[in-house]
C-alpha cells in the first residue's frame, strides 16, 4: 500500500518536475534573447560589429579572471571578500556600464579601435612627453588584446580587474595602518559608488588608480615601519601614475618628501633625506614641466588658464559644465583656490547637475561631507601630528590644490577624477570621525 502511493506521487511529481524545466529553460532562453538584444541597442556607438560575440567572450573572461582571485597569495577570508566584490564589478561592468556607453560618447572605443588595428606599431612605454597617456593606454590595451582578442567588453573587464587590485592594494595598506584586519574597510571601499564605478570602466581611470594604489601601499608602508621593502613598490606605483597622468608624480611626491624629512631627527639625517627627496622631486618636475612646457611662471600660468577654460567647453547640457571666468594673475588664482578645492573634493552638491548620474554623485558628496564635520567635531590637534596621518592630509590637500583649476569648471569630470583620491579621503575621514572612547569603534588606530 505504502509503496503503491509512493509510486502515485513520483507519477505526480515528475510532470511537474518538467513543466519547471520547461518554463526555466524558455525563461532562461527569453532572458539571453532580451540580453543579447540589450547589448546590442545599447552598444551602438562601439566600433564593433558583432557585439554579441564580443559580448559572450567578455562573460567567459569575467569568469576566468573571478576564477583566478583563488590562486591569489592572500587569505582564505580575502579571496571570499574579493569574490563577492569581483561579482558587483562585473555586474557593473557588464551590465549598468552599457547605459552609460549608450548615453555618452567616450574615449574608450577609440583606445579599442586603435590597439586592434592590424598595423598597429607598440612602443615602450613613456612618461613625460606630450600625449603619453593616450599612447600608454593604446599599448596597454593592444597587450591586453592578446588575451581576448578582438572584443571591447573583454577589455573593459581586464581594466575593472586592475580597479580591484587597487582597491585591494588600499586595503592592505590600511589593515598596515591599523595593525589588523577590518574587511568593513575593504567593503566600504569596495562599494564606494565612484570608486565602485569607475574603477569598472575602459578608461585611464582604473590604472591611474592601480598606480596611487601602490604609491599609498608603498609609502604608508616605509612610513609606518621604515622598511625599505616598501619603496620599489612606492616607486612603481608613481611611474603608473605618471605614465597615465604626468602632473600626478609631483602630486604624489611633495607630501611625502615634506613628511619624510620633517619626521627625521638630526641635521645629518634631515640633509640626506631631503637631498633623496629633492632628487625625486626635480624628476617627477621635470617631466611635468617638459610635458607642459613649462619654461617660467608665466607658462605656468597661461597652461592653468587654457585648461580649465578647456573643460569648460566640455559640458553635456545637464549643467555639469560650469561658466568659466580668467583669473587675471596669481593674486586671482590664490583666492579662486578655496571654491576650487571644494569643488574638486565635495561638488556636486544636491540640484547642480539634473541627471542620474549627477543626483548620485550629489547623495554621495553630501555623505562625505558629513563625514568631515564629524572628523572636525572628533579630532584632537596631536592626531594630525601622526606621520601617517599628516601624509594622508598633504596629499588629499595637495591633490585638490591641482584639481581645484580642472574640477571646478566641469561637475561630471570633477565626480570621475576624484577617485584618485577618494579611497585615501575616505579612509582618512573614517579615522579621523571615530569615536575615541568607545571600544568598539570602526577603526582603532595604529598599535
Amino acid at each position: 500500500m505504502r509503496s503503491g502511493m509512493t509510486n502515485q506521487f513520483a507519477i505526480h511529481r515528475k510532470p511537474r518536475g518538467i513543466v519547471l524545466v520547461v518554463v526555466g529553460g524558455i525563461g532562461l532562453g527569453l532572458a539571453t534573447v532580451a540580453l543579447v538584444e540589450m547589448v546590442n541597442i545599447l552598444g551602438y556607438r562601439l566600433p564593433q560589429d558583432d557585439l554579441t560575440t564580443d559580448y559572450a567572450k567578455a562573460v567567459v573572461w569575467a569568469l576566468v579572471l573571478g576564477l583566478s582571485i583563488l590562486a591569489w597569495p592572500v587569505s582564505a577570508e580575502n579571496k571570499r571578500d574579493l569574490m563577492w566584490v569581483w561579482l558587483a564589478k562585473s555586474f557593473v561592468t557588464l551590465g549598468l556600464m552599457l547605459f552609460y556607453e549608450w548615453h555618452y560618447p567616450l574615449d574608450a572605443g577609440g583606445y579599442f579601435d586603435e590597439s586592434r588595428r592590424k598595423d598597429f606599431e607598440w612602443h615602450v612605454f613613456q612618461i613625460g612627453v606630450a600625449q603619453t597617456g593616450t599612447a600608454n593606454m593604446n599599448n596597454l590595451c593592444w597587450l591586453l588584446q592578446q588575451f581576448v582578442p578582438d572584443s571591447y567588453h573583454g577589455l573593459k573587464v581586464s581594466f575593472a580587474m586592475m580597479g580591484l587590485i587597487a582597491v585591494y592594494f588600499f586595503y592592505r595598506a590600511a589593515v598596515l595602518f591599523l595593525g589588523h584586519e577590518d574587511r568593513r574597510i575593504f567593503f566600504l571601499l569596495a562599494f564606494w559608488p565612484t570608486v565602485l564605478f569607475w574603477s569598472s570602466i575602459l578608461s585611464k581611470d582604473p590604472i591611474v588608480l592601480l598606480g596611487i594604489a601602490l604609491y599609498v601601499y608603498g609609502a604608508l608602508g616605509w612610513l609606518h615601519t621604515m622598511k625599505a621593502r616598501f619603496l620599489p613598490v612606492l616607486a612603481l606605483g608613481v611611474m603608473v601614475a605618471m605614465a597615465m597622468r604626468v602632473w600626478l608624480g609631483v602630486i604624489m611626491f611633495v607630501p611625502f618628501a615634506f613628511v619624510l624629512v620633517k619626521g627625521r631627527r638630526g641635521i645629518c639625517a634631515k640633509v640626506v633625506f631631503g637631498l633623496l627627496a629633492g632628487v625625486a622631486l626635480w624628476f617627477t618636475g621635470n617631466h611635468f614641466a617638459a610635458y607642459f612646457l613649462l619654461e617660467s611662471a608665466e607658462d605656468l600660468m597661461e597652461r592653468t588658464e587654457s585648461v580649465s577654460a578647456g573643460f569648460a567647453d566640455t559640458g553635456d547640457g545637464a549643467g555639469s559644465s560650469q561658466s568659466y571666468t580668467e583669473y587675471g594673475g596669481v593674486g586671482g588664482m590664490v583666492a579662486f583656490l578655496p571654491l576650487g578645492i571644494f569643488t574638486a573634493l565635495f561638488r556636486p552638491l544636491p540640484g547642480e547637475v539634473l541627471n542620474v548620474f549627477g543626483f548620485l554623485a550629489s547623495l554621495e558628496n553630501t555623505v562625505t561631507l558629513s563625514l568631515l564635520w564629524l572628523a572636525v567635531r572628533r579630532t584632537r590637534w596631536e592626531e594630525l601630528k601622526e606621520p601617517v596621518v599628516m601624509w594622508a592630509l598633504l596629499l588629499v590637500v595637495t591633490w585638490s590644490i591641482v584639481y581645484a583649476f580642472v574640477s571646478s569648471y566641469n561637475l561630471g569630470t570633477a565626480s570621475r577624477y576624484r577617485l584618485q583620491i577618494l579611497p585615501v579621503m575616505i579612509c582618512l575621514l573614517v579615522y579621523l570621525s571615530r569615536r575615541r572612547s568607545s571600544a568598539s569603534s570602526f577603526v582603532q588606530g595604529p598599535p
